[in-house]
């Protein structure tokens, strides 16, 4: 089978080259980056530090493949691009020109030099893209070259001058658009999640910007990109998979045996961050959070982490944040073992004081984290109201699961 390749790009600078084929991918380093940096230090993920050796295996091709976007909405652009769906290389070296994170991976001799092509979208355009979504129906001139993680139907664009831009080959997007899914079981989803980024932000908890917007007949959820600066740069970022060199798949933890998988994330991230402990507490604040919500969706592509040149590492803000649970009894799942105890409903302050332990912190230290966590989003809960009536439960039902888990119990509160 003929071995490919695509240059690697960070902040715009080659770093190394990926190539392989469709399902064995291998990544080299440039000499002059491993000279720059160091052998072993952090410059692209935790799962591949800087070395003089090619690098190959699950570790390489977990991260590049967790570049691209999952189930229907890759299938779609498999399917657009003649390429076949499992071959991670292939589609790359279509959508690679703007990645999560500050990565880019171009066909050899493309560079990321060239001069920005964004294009104006008319009102009309913007609407025709999100309403027909999970399909994409494009002007001739549209070709979709960015790509992001996840298996929700969304579009990336770049907010420009004002107004919307395509962000063609080479430019940045800034902001995703989700549209309420078509097919989801869970009600009122993007509101939901709407008001939990409200809530969190409230909270003090660094947390996405987003906002409610309605295009045509869709009503859609406008999220600002954390990984991107106001002046269209870009800023890296991976996802605990990828951190942990796991197959996007393998996004929900599959068991309680420890070490747990948070664990490792803090073992791996630990060293290269400036205060230890204040990485620890950010993360039991972000976890914290998602229990009390009742987020049956905080699997490990939905917390990431941000990689500054030189390798210092801090936690993202929140994002993909919604109380699942509280509109869908079975969306039950953690998404990542605490405590040794993995079911929302049975969590308890007790298991993310042992979790907040397992990482390092002292227990009094986990549980004043953990416990002032609660309060903050039980207050932030009960005063930001929704602008769904649908969803008005939500302000007495979260400071009522944060009492119950205050008083020694679990947050079992149903839907009233």
């Amino acid at each position: 089978m003929t071995r490919r390749s695509l240059e690697v790009f960070l902040h715009g600078r080659p770093i190394g080259v990926l190539s392989g084929t469709p399902l064995r991918l291998a990544f080299q380093y440039d000499r002059d980056i491993v000279a720059e940096y160091g052998a072993s230090s952090i410059l692209l993920s935790l799962a591949l530090p800087v070395t003089r050796k090619k690098l190959d295996g699950p570790a390489v091709f977990n991260y590049f493949d967790g570049l691209l976007p999952e189930g229907q909405v890759r299938s779609h652009l498999a399917a657009a691009n003649r390429i076949t769906t499992p071959d991670a290389l292939g589609l790359l070296s279509v959508l690679g020109a703007d990645c999560a994170g500050a990565v880019q991976a171009l066909p050899p001799g493309t560079g990321p030099d060239g001069p920005s092509q964004a294009a104006a979208m008319t009102d009309e355009e913007v609407r025709h893209v999100v309403e027909s979504l999970p399909t994409w129906d494009l002007p001739a001139d549209f070709a979709i070259t960015a790509s992001l993680g996840g298996v929700q139907s969304k579009v990336l664009l770049s907010r420009h001058d004002g107004g919307w831009a395509w962000p063609g080959r080479g430019a940045v997007s800034t902001h995703i658009i989700k549209p309420e899914p078509l097919d989801s079981p869970i009600p009122q989803l993007l509101t939901s999640e709407d008001w939990a980024l409200r809530v969190a932000a409230a909270a003090g908890l660094p947390a996405a910007q987003a906002h409610l917007e309605t295009f045509g007949e869709r009503d859609a959820i406008v999220v600002t990109r954390f990984d991107r600066t106001p002046d269209g740069g870009r800023l890296h970022q991976e996802d605990f998979t990828q951190a942990l060199a796991l197959a996007s798949t393998a996004k929900y933890e599959g068991t309680t045996v420890p070490p747990s998988r948070l664990t490792r994330v803090v073992a791996a991230a630990s060293p290269h961050t400036r205060h230890p402990d204040d990485f620890r507490r950010d993360l039991l604040r972000a976890v914290t959070f998602n229990l009390v919500i009742g987020n049956g969706d905080a699997h490990s592509k939905n917390y990431s982490i941000l990689i500054r040149d030189g390798g210092e590492v801090l936690l993202a803000p929140l994002y993909d944040v919604a109380p699942t649970l509280l509109l869908y009894p079975p969306s039950s799942n953690a998404g990542h073992a605490l405590g040794g105890q993995i079911g929302l409903n049975h969590l308890t302050l007790e298991h993310l004081v042992r979790e907040g332990a397992a990482w390092g912190l002292e227990a009094d230290d986990a549980r004043v984290t953990a416990r002032s966590a609660m309060e903050a989003v039980g207050h932030a809960a009960a005063a930001t109201r929704s602008p769904d009536d649908r969803l008005q439960f939500l302000k007495d039902l979260v400071p009522a699961r944060v009492e119950d888990l205050l008083t020694g119990g679990t947050a079992r509160r149903a839907l009233p």
